[in-house]
């Protein structure tokens, strides 16, 4: 039985990247469509009430098994997404602009909470560097030791320049990497920059999955480095809607090491005692960060 990563689906036909490097187009089986189980999302179901039939199409990303040129089977995903529709997952590299547009806070709390959800890997890649003074650089790098203080990498670039760039060349080796980001932050100057020959291999690619270069919606993954990168439009911008509201507090890591006494507090000015809030006034907190906390149990941040 062959082995293969699907690295595009298209209209129910599944292209598959074998061991070997061939790319094969494939059908799965009838049973994979549909069927009952007991483990949704690897997590098991306790009651037999529970049990319900849901869709287990294989999806961008999975390792499937394949016999008799159908796709037989998929391995158990070490993480998932569902916009954009992808699995197994490695890294997400977060492209953020220093300038034009401005930096936002916000986007980037909001990118890292939901992506945290999902328990995957983030790097963060600040480009256009170059666009903006010393002393706004040098804030800028101080605000973000605050994200490195609690295990992001941070890098800088300025890719027309091609400066830094082989720094994120590093962190690529040997994963699976989506980008997404700040809408206007550059992600395609950063690829042509890291890849100068990409806009060739994805042709290349392209046509061996019958399609032209750059005009598909579909998620597609691209190998680059002994790993791939994934060309997964629409995912530009994230819905918190998919993250309940009490659970947002447990997603930013930096407010659990205050201990906060109260079970059900949701860390704002309302419950007196907080440590989070008690922390956030005595600047132990990011401001921008806290507020960005805010805005997203609240509903009222700036979608952009």
């Amino acid at each position: 039985m062959e082995k293969g990563r699907i690295i595009n689906l298209n209209g129910g036909v599944y292209k598959v990247m074998l061991n070997d490097g061939t790319i094969v187009e494939l059908k799965a089986r009838g049973k994979l469509r549909a069927t009952k189980v007991n483990e949704i999302n690897n997590k098991s179901i306790s009651s037999k009430k529970e049990v319900q039939t849901v869709k287990l199409s294989p999806k961008v990303g999975d390792i499937v098994n394949i016999s008799n040129d159908m796709i037989d089977s998929f391995e158990k995903r070490k993480n998932e997404l569902i916009r954009p529709d992808i699995a197994n997952i490695d890294q997400v590299l977060l492209v953020f602009s220093a300038k034009k547009p401005d930096f936002s806070y916000y986007l980037l709390d909001l990118f890292l909470t939901i992506i945290k959800a999902q328990n995957i890997d983030v790097i963060i890649v600040i480009t256009k560097v170059d666009l903006i003074y010393i002393n706004e650089f040098d804030e800028l790098k101080e605000n973000m030791s605050y994200y490195e203080k609690l295990g992001y990498k941070v890098l800088y670039v300025d890719s027309l320049n091609k400066h830094g760039i082989e720094n994120v060349q590093k962190v690529l080796k040997n994963k699976i990497t989506i980008l997404s980001g700040q809408t206007g932050a550059g992600k395609s100057t950063l690829i042509n920059a890291l890849i100068p020959e990409f806009n060739l291999q994805t042709q290349e690619i392209s046509e061996a999955l019958g399609r032209g270069k750059h005009t598909t919606r579909e998620v597609t993954l691209y190998p680059y480095n002994n790993g791939f990168i994934g060309d997964t439009p629409g995912f530009s911008k994230l819905d918190v809607n998919l993250i309940e509201k009490n659970k947002v507090k447990d997603l930013f890591v930096d407010f659990k090491k205050y201990h906060c006494q109260f079970k059900d507090c949701n860390h704002t000015k309302e419950t007196k005692g907080c440590k989070v809030y008690e922390a956030y006034l005595n600047n132990e907190i990011l401001k921008t960060r806290y507020e960005s906390y805010l805005k997203i149990i609240t509903g009222n941040g700036d979608k952009k």
